[in-house]
């Protein structure tokens, strides 16, 4: 049994050697063809018979196709045509040594090293041509599919939006309407009671402020509820628009810094990005106590970076109830469904900072 294929079944080897496992048995299964050829030259060369190379020459090119196939399919064509430079040119030195001294017929074997050189460089720079352009098919193959994940998640999305639409309107012909009916009578009903019920006039006060509480946060909810701003403004103008208003609502300082130019980004990233955004400055508005915030924007085509910071009370991230009272599931769950990060740093009396990354799946795996 040939040497190679003993290397081949040894069990677990190439766990054990890992990249130099394929490296060594292509120089094996390359140089026992031309040890083998070499070994008769000595024998013949001892005996003074004359060597023919032209015929060796042509049964080790063959032998040489297939650790030439994987060295090309594996390796850049440089590589490959030095190894095989290499490879040929140890006939004529092995010859050299064997008959110590340097003879006019190896002329002969160094034209019949040259002519499988080139033989085997040709069809290595043939077989690193397919290779190529198959990874670029590849390539061009996986982009496809990403775009039409991409389409797909886009009509998902505007689906959705069409249902939230849906559900809005509904919301606000009845839930909205019945609060409104409902403040009216309990204003109305705070009219006719008498002074001297002070109890129950300070109980219908209460209801009314209830139910304006709640009022606002279904107008609100309907607002959020029906489809994006960025189909009307656009990424930078939408949080801008949310930004003043929080900053308007409540006096607080919004600093918002965007890219000059928007590299254009994916629908349900931009939905994404927005949607944490306005998250995160709901939750300052209604918690954090802030004075000062700030909502940073920055990236390319092949990366998101948005931080939005305040330099309110803060909180305790790892706790679950306060994650969930600040509303972060509904973030991570933003970020996730375009494969983002999410991360919150915030400590009590210390603001909080949310950060937001994305990067394409090109970049992730360079």
């Amino acid at each position: 049994m040939e040497p190679h294929l003993l290397y081949l079944m040894i069990p677990r080897l190439d766990t054990l050697m890992k990249k130099y496992y394929l490296p060594v048995i292509l120089i094996i299964a390359s140089v026992i063809p031309i040890a083998i050829t070499n070994a008769k030259y000595k024998v013949l060369i001892d005996m003074g018979i004359p060597i023919n190379t032209v015929d060796d020459t042509m049964t080790v090119t063959i032998l040489l196709i297939f650790p030439l196939i994987i060295t090309a399919w594996q390796y850049r064509f440089s590589v490959v045509f030095l190894f095989f430079v290499v490879l040929g040119l140890l006939d004529p030195i092995l010859i050299i040594i064997a008959k110590e001294q340097i003879t006019p017929d190896i002329y002969s074997t160094f034209n019949a090293s040259l002519v499988r050189i080139l033989a085997l460089g040709f069809v290595g720079f043939m077989i690193t041509m397919l290779r190529d352009l198959q990874r670029r098919k590849q390539v061009a193959l996986e982009k496809a599919n990403r775009k039409l994940e991409e389409y797909a998640m886009t009509i998902e999305h505007l689906a959705a939006s069409r249902e939230r639409n849906r559900i809005a309107r509904d919301l606000h012909d009845t839930l909205a309407h019945t609060l409104s009916g409902l403040a009216i009578q309990l204003e109305a009903a705070g009219t006719v009671i008498e002074e001297e019920n002070k109890p129950l006039k300070t109980m219908i006060k209460r209801a009314q402020q209830t139910v304006r509480v709640g009022l606002s946060e279904t107008r609100r909810t309907l607002k959020a509820m029906r489809a994006s701003p960025l189909d009307e403004f656009g990424l930078f103008l939408a949080l801008e628009q949310i930004a003043k208003n929080v900053s308007e609502r409540e006096g607080i300082s919004i600093t918002a810094v965007f890219p000059d130019n928007n590299p254009g980004w994916s629908e349900s990233l931009e939905e994404s990005v927005y949607r944490i955004a306005q998250e995160a400055l709901e939750n300052i508005r209604r918690h954090a106590d802030a004075t000062l915030c700030k909502l940073s924007l920055e990236g390319n085509l092949s990366f998101l970076s948005l931080t939005i910071s305040d330099d309110g009370r803060g909180f305790e991230p790892n706790d679950n109830k306060e994650s969930e009272h600040y509303g972060l599931k509904g973030m991570r769950e933003s970020a996730g469904t375009v494969d983002g990060k999410l991360s919150i740093q915030s400590q009590i009396g210390q603001g909080t900072t949310i950060h937001f990354l994305w990067e394409a799946t090109d970049a992730r795996n360079d």
